[in-house]
């Protein structure tokens, strides 16, 4: 268990944090968000300057003790909304840190928030809440199917057929060819919608302390949910195109990025979809995918609509945080 404790001796997660300093290139890049260089939690930031104590990120299994005391106390984050895939989560949690693991136990485990707790301040329990936006990869990849071109659709309507490995690899390969644009907007097709709504709803209220949304790296999944609640809370285009585009000089920071790269060409080599074609985070992978909410939907608001997100909502979300100083 994290142990927390106001005495300058003790061990663990304590009020003695070292200073953690903002990130001045990433700052000078992104004005609208404040991001925050943590040390083993990738593209730590807040998603909108609109929007108090709501954050985003990477995965938390490698947080140090530092990482983890500034979550607790710096950030007070008392909300987790995770959206990551169960063997992503049990693959992270193989390598995971000392702290990193201890700090997602007092989450998942609801542990208790006052004093003599691991988070002392304010009252009610920590919360973990797991909502996977991919999980539905069999009407994703029949999304990915239906967009290709006629030709493309013949063979693998071949494929389909004679060879079942060649018919995914077929789609594989399309997943990489279309980027983040097909990734986002044929996630958001296939995606159920009571998932989406779970998640925006638990990202608006922020009563209980602030809320922190998380995926592997805080890029894709997260970029996408964050684009749409900056949306809401009136950030225009611009600065959420900007948040997004971020993620990619705050991922090119950490140590790990080189052999990620490699893992990915390695995996596609393997057999499946080719990640390295879509790390980066271009301006132009969101501005596309806004341009083609609107034209599926006829405005972000209508699809925020068809997840259940409305004017109560919206109250909700723009309410919550107002009485509470950002933690940057």
């Amino acid at each position: 268990r994290i142990t927390h404790s106001a005495e300058p001796a003790a061990q663990g997660l304590t009020m003695q944090l070292p200073l953690l300093l903002t990130t001045l290139t990433t700052q000078a890049l992104l004005p609208s968000a404040a991001a925050c260089s943590l040390q083993g939690v990738r593209n730590f930031r807040s998603v909108s300057r609109s929007l108090p104590e709501l954050y985003r990120s990477g995965c938390l299994e490698q947080a140090t003790d530092a990482d983890a005391a500034h979550i607790l106390d710096s950030a007070r984050i008392r909300t987790i909304i995770d959206l990551r895939n169960d063997d992503e989560i049990r693959k992270a949690r193989d390598c995971a840190t000392e702290f990193g693991q201890k700090l997602l136990m007092e989450f998942q485990h609801n542990s208790p928030v006052g004093h003599g707790c691991v988070a002392s301040e304010g009252t009610g329990c920590l919360s973990w809440h797991h909502v996977p936006l991919w999980a539905n990869t069999d009407g994703f990849f029949d999304e990915v199917e239906r967009r290709m071109s006629a030709v493309r659709k013949a063979e693998a309507a071949v494929y389909k057929s004679m060879s079942g490995k060649k018919y995914n690899q077929l789609l594989y390969d399309e997943v990489a060819r279309g980027k983040q644009q097909l990734l986002y907007t044929a996630m958001l097709k296939s995606g159920a919608l009571d998932s989406w709504q779970k998640v925006l709803s638990l990202a608006a209220d922020r009563s209980g302390g602030a809320v922190l949304i998380n995926c592997a790296q805080g890029k894709d999944r997260t970029g996408l949910v964050s684009a749409l609640l900056q949306h809401a809370a009136g950030d225009s285009e611009d600065e959420i195109i900007e948040a997004y585009s971020m993620s990619e000089a705050l991922l090119a920071l950490s140590e790990d990025a080189d052999d990620s790269t490699a893992d990915d060409a390695q995996a596609a080599a393997q057999g499946g979809v080719d990640w390295s074609a879509l790390r980066g985070s271009p301006p132009s992978a969101m501005r596309e995918t806004l341009s083609w909410i609107r034209q599926e939907y006829g405005a972000i608001d209508y699809l925020l609509a068809s997840m259940g997100c409305e004017n109560e909502w919206r109250k909700t979300l723009l309410a919550s945080g107002l009485s509470s100083n950002m933690a940057f």
